[in-house]
């Protein structure tokens, strides 16, 4: 399997896992406007430990979709540091944007400080990726 086919896959997988959790595992919003009587998750997860479940709730899909948009930006401009860094600036430029009300959101500080985990264990993990690839 190619370099750019894996990263287009973590892509898609990271973007359908992001938007699987809104659908499945939160009550529908104003964007379901025509569908009555949906008051309710698909699949309710409060069962599981309440940080665990918030997590799920409200962080995850952030966290896949700024991974997401760090590999399609790696996959441009092929400086991993780069799209690193895009990725976080831009986090940070839309979770303030959600705080000032100027977009539809929480704007959670939470929010910049998972992304800002998982990017650095993405950075880690794909730097390494890319050394064995190199070495081999």
């Amino acid at each position: 399997m190619n370099n750019k086919f894996k990263s287009i896959l973590f892509i898609f997988i990271s973007l359908s896992l992001g938007t699987l959790i809104y659908v499945l595992f939160r009550p529908p919003l104003s964007w379901f406007p025509t569908i009555p009587d949906w008051d309710k998750a698909i699949v309710d997860i409060s069962w599981l430990p309440t940080p665990l479940s918030s997590f799920i709730l409200y962080h995850l899909s952030d966290v896949m979709w700024a991974l997401a948009l760090s590999e399609t930006i790696f996959l441009i401009k092929k400086n991993l540091l780069f799209a690193i860094v895009m990725a976080f600036i831009l986090t940070v430029i839309f979770e303030s944007m959600q705080y000032l009300k100027l977009v539809r959101g929480t704007g959670d500080i939470w929010d910049v400080i998972f992304v800002t985990i998982s990017l650095l264990i993405y950075y880690f993990i794909r730097k390494r990726s890319l050394k064995n690839e190199k070495e081999s």
